[in-house]
């Protein structure tokens, strides 16, 4: 179950329902699951669900996977039961492990290699880019130099500092992160590779207007993971009624072209969480003091305009939805007030 808050626990019960269906789709297939946790598994599953060769994306993986590093501190096809597309699901969730709780074993916010599987993901991204945009010289995954994972250290000993709850959860959801070079894309998260969050390399140094590069990629790993947190608990506690199906897109504090309501929803948990770090940032931070509040100020209009949307669109959100979006709004009081 999603909180606003910062919760690793809930976030590891949500995680094991990705995993158990992740699992369930290929064991369907004839395909095992070598990396339970990684999002080449996830990728694979997708595969096997299409029709195409999941044992391909499997090996591709393993050949390409560079060494994952412990660090201190859009969706696919509704395929039927053991569908991996973060649609609304009731009742039990059949076996799985025990009790929900953080996997210590889990390697986590690792630079992700360029790899065929996360190449594909940029490719379904461009492809959902809205008509008119600009591609500019589009969209790629990178590879990670020194300084970029110097640079990402330095992202993650901040966040450690600012809120280790939230360092905690993302912990638990994010295992690669994806650098992007090209001006199309600033930063996406894809639910068909589950686990993996793809940032533009821009996000690593500082903003014209002085925003710190480790605040800006900070909040860059929050907007992300707070997305993959977002898909990953639509499997046991949807934030939507069915009748949001059939509702008509709506226009979005963060995109240009109107969303589905789902698309809504995470923005204003997106938004809220990340005004209320740009608020735990300036509470220890003095020397870049005014470009953060700027940048607090500017998400918290963004995320007070996605509460008021759904607030007038409250007949289609569940119990759960509604409590989330009280607590966005609580979020935002205690952060700027």
């Amino acid at each position: 179950m999603l909180r606003v808050a910062p919760d690793e626990r809930e976030a590891a019960h949500d995680e094991q329902a990705v995993r158990r269906t992740v699992h369930a789709v290929l064991a369907a297939a004839g395909l095992p699951a070598p990396m339970p946790a990684h999002p080449a598994v996830v990728a694979a599953a997708f595969a096997a669900q299409a029709g195409e060769d999941g044992h391909r994306v499997l090996r591709d993986a393993a050949m390409r996977k560079a060494p994952d590093r412990t660090r201190p501190d859009r969706h696919g096809p509704d395929g039927g039961p053991h569908s991996l597309a973060p649609v609304r699901r009731t009742g039990p969730e059949g076996p799985g492990p025990g009790p929900a709780g953080p996997d210590r074993t889990r390697q986590s916010l690792a630079p992700a290699e360029p790899a065929p599987y996360l190449a594909r993901s940029v490719a379904r991204a461009l492809a959902m880019l809205p008509a008119g945009a600009d591609p500019g010289d589009g969209s790629r995954v990178a590879a990670w130099r020194p300084a970029d994972r110097a640079a990402l250290d330095e992202s993650l000993a901040l966040l450690a500092a600012a809120w280790p709850e939230m360092l905690a959860e993302l912990r638990v959801c994010v295992a690669q992160v994806a650098l992007l070079e090209g001006r199309a894309i600033d930063g996406f998260t894809d639910f068909a590779a589950h686990g993996a969050i793809h940032v533009n390399r821009t996000r690593l140094t500082a903003s014209p207007l002085g925003l710190p590069g480790p605040a800006r990629f900070a909040e860059a790993l929050v907007h992300e993971g707070t997305h993959t947190r977002c898909n990953a608990a639509q499997l046991s506690a949807p934030p939507l009624t069915t009748a949001a199906d059939a509702a008509d897109p709506v226009r979005t504090p963060l995109r240009p072209d109107p969303r589905p309501l789902a698309g809504l929803f995470q923005q204003a948990v997106v938004l809220a969480r990340c005004t209320a770090l740009y608020g735990r940032f300036l509470a220890a931070e003095t020397a870049a003091g005014t470009a953060l509040a700027a940048r607090r100020d500017r998400l918290s209009d963004r995320a007070r305009q996605a509460i008021t949307s759904l607030r007038e669109r409250s007949s289609m959100l569940t119990e759960h939805g509604l409590a989330a979006v009280e607590e966005c709004d609580s979020l935002l009081r205690a952060t700027t007030v």
